[in-house]
């Protein structure tokens, strides 16, 4: 029975260690400015860019009567940069970047629910000799919740990937361009995320079969029955 439960307590921890590492790979991911940048030898007036910041040095707008520049890094939202955001996101990029900051958010929320089941794992239960048995309602949410980010992961690789290769005009020197680390970074997250719903899976199955054994009082009681009504007929 120990080594049941070290082998249940090892699993959860393994599902435990890996949504850690993909949420914090997703969160780098998420704040640096290096999904794509420019090839530092060749002089571009595009830098790099984020999901939520880009850096130029120097860009100007083709045929802009005002012959504006641009210079730094900036916050891919700020009032500044109205003129060009057109171009900086596409549809595309405004849909990954509302999957991905739903991601963060439900895996956030992941963490909670496996920290509350290992605390509640951890404890023993009113008999004092047992652990106590993991809430399958949690255990049920935070599976399909990994489920989840990971196709929503998936999904935001495959569409930049696609649309980086196949969108010309999104960024100025398109052919001296390339995704950098920030987007590796989301890779290594969705794969880490991949390997955490296996481990939610297992859990989700050792749980659950638990549930469905009887107790130990379920089965004394009516043995003690069987064994009253036997001693009275005699």
């Amino acid at each position: 029975m120990a080594k049941k439960m070290e082998g249940k307590r090892l699993v959860l921890l393994t599902a435990l260690l890996l949504h850690l590492m993909a949420l914090l790979l997703l969160i780098i991911s998420f704040i640096t400015p290096y999904w794509a940048i420019s090839w530092p030898r060749v002089y571009s007036g595009f830098r790099k860019i984020g999901l939520w910041e880009v850096c130029f040095a120097g860009y100007r707008i083709p045929r802009d009567p005002a012959m504006k520049s641009y210079h730094g890094c900036w916050w891919i939202l700020a009032p500044e940069l109205v003129a060009i955001r057109s171009w900086i996101m596409p549809p595309w990029f405004i849909i990954i970047q509302i999957l991905m900051t739903v991601s963060v958010f439900i895996e956030l929320v992941c963490l909670i629910f496996l920290l509350m089941i290992w605390c509640r794992t951890s404890s023993r239960d009113n008999s004092g000799i047992a652990k106590r048995r993991a809430p399958f309602n949690l255990v049920q949410a935070s599976t399909i919740i990994t489920i989840v980010t990971c196709c929503i992961k998936s999904v935001c690789i495959v569409m930049f990937g696609l649309a980086f290769r196949f969108d010309p005009f999104w960024l100025p020197n398109h052919e001296i361009n390339y995704p950098h680390v920030s987007y590796g970074l989301a890779i290594c997250s969705a794969f880490f995320s991949i390997f955490s719903s296996m481990a939610h899976r297992a859990y989700r199955g050792i749980v659950r079969a638990e549930y469905l054994q009887p107790s130990a009082k379920d089965t004394s009681f009516p043995m003690m029955s069987y064994d009253s009504k036997t001693s009275s007929k005699a």
